[in-house]
């Protein structure tokens, strides 16, 4: 135990540390700031105003061509349908926002779930002029509306997360797999590297037994990045509380899934997604700890041990997005679950187009990567000490 103190005192001492953290939070601080200052914008009622304000702007614009059409003619007709038409998305966006400025969410839903239900059957009649990835965001907006149409809950901003729960999310999805990753393979290179003095490795010196010395550095990365990383997202959860509020653990997610070969969606509520998330961020944070234990008892020095793991970590996350062929094996690859939550809401499977892309496989992946990076460092350990 007296050990294990003495790895975490050296890092946390180190101003480097601290340093780091603070401007990660400061950053993550700017995003919960922008996305309050623009979520007004965002709301389900704002949408409306601005949709309605859309309809209202090309009724007038057709009002003034149906006076220059001779009356009675096909045109003319066409124009007045479209007017009418308009007229009554127009009607029914300032009825979803006066229900949605009066909290009468369980109305509000239903009129948006109908409003999305027309547009679908307009997409479906002219199919084959239009993108199908309008016809996919038509789709999920049907099935969001139709779950909230069931559970009638406040509505939170998709597109600008700002209550608890969904910037938590949010910040996990976005931010965190990247901008913490790189603070953590830096904490971890300094932790893990600081034992040797000219690749000396000085821990021989202890009177302590090789496993022992191994449980205790990974103990001590473990308790560095896990402390690290609950301190920051419990600090961004309560700072989104305070000025929007903790938000709805039944508010829906969306989420992606493979059933014979196509990509189902599906909402399902957002406190389902928190452990899976949380389990396979602890696979990860262990993974990278004896990652970069592993590089450390190779190179014994920080800088070639630090540019490595970045390049194996970041840069095949990047490979894999630049080239085609990496995805058909991204799902056997650990770097790749290091974004959770997309590897549990199957984002991750469907942007890289692959099934094996999901938790069950972070959690296989993860835990044997880890396994077999133990095995190896056990080796190199063990040559290093014939030499």
């Amino acid at each position: 135990m007296a050990y294990l103190l003495f790895q975490l005192k050296k890092v946390v001492k180190n101003k480097l540390m601290p340093i780091c953290l603070s401007i990660l939070i400061l950053i993550l601080g700017v995003v919960l700031f922008l996305n309050l200052r623009t979520t007004p914008q965002f709301t389900l009622q704002a949408g409306a105003q601005k949709e309605g304000t859309y309809y209202q702007t090309e009724n007038a614009k057709l009002k003034q061509n149906l006076k220059q059409q001779k009356k009675n003619s096909d045109l003319y007709q066409e124009t007045e349908q479209d007017i009418n038409s308009n007229q009554k998305i127009a009607n029914q966006d300032y009825q979803i926002q006066k229900a949605a400025q009066a909290a009468k969410w369980q109305l509000a839903y239903t009129l948006m779930w109908q409003k999305k239900q027309h547009e679908k059957k307009h997409l479906e009649n002219i199919a084959d002029q239009i993108d199908p990835a309008q016809v996919t965001e038509t789709n999920n907006k049907l099935k969001f509306f139709a779950y909230l149409k069931r559970k009638p809950l406040a509505y939170e901003s998709q597109d600008m997360p700002v209550t608890g729960i969904q910037f938590w999310l949010h910040l996990n999805e976005q931010y965190l797999p990247y901008l913490f990753t790189l603070v953590a393979l830096f904490i971890l290179t300094l932790l893990l590297t600081e034992p040797y003095h000219q690749k000396l490795d000085l821990t021989r010196l202890n009177p302590i037994s090789k496993w022992r010395q191994a449980l205790t550095e990974i103990s001590a990365g473990l308790i560095l990045l896990g402390g690290s990383f609950l301190v920051i997202n419990l600090l961004m959860i309560i700072a989104a509380t305070i000025f929007a509020g903790s938000g709805n653990l039944a508010f829906p997610y969306l989420t992606y899934k493979f059933v014979n070969g196509r990509m189902i969606t599906n909402f399902v509520a957002s406190g389902n997604l928190i452990l899976p998330i949380i389990v396979l961020q602890l696979l990860g944070l262990l993974f990278l700890v004896v990652l970069v234990r592993f590089l450390a008892k190779i190179f014994r020095a920080q800088l070639p041990t630090l540019l490595l793991a970045l390049l194996l970590v970041l840069g095949v996350n990047v490979a894999v997005i630049a080239v085609p062929m990496l995805r058909k094996v991204s799902a056997w690859l650990p770097m790749t679950y290091l974004n959770a939550v997309d590897t549990v809401s199957g984002k991750l499977g469907m942007l890289y187009q692959n099934s094996q892309l999901n938790f069950s496989s972070g959690i296989i992946v993860l835990l044997s990567s880890t396994v077999i990076i133990l095995a190896l460092t056990v080796i190199v350990e063990y040559a290093h000490s014939k030499t």
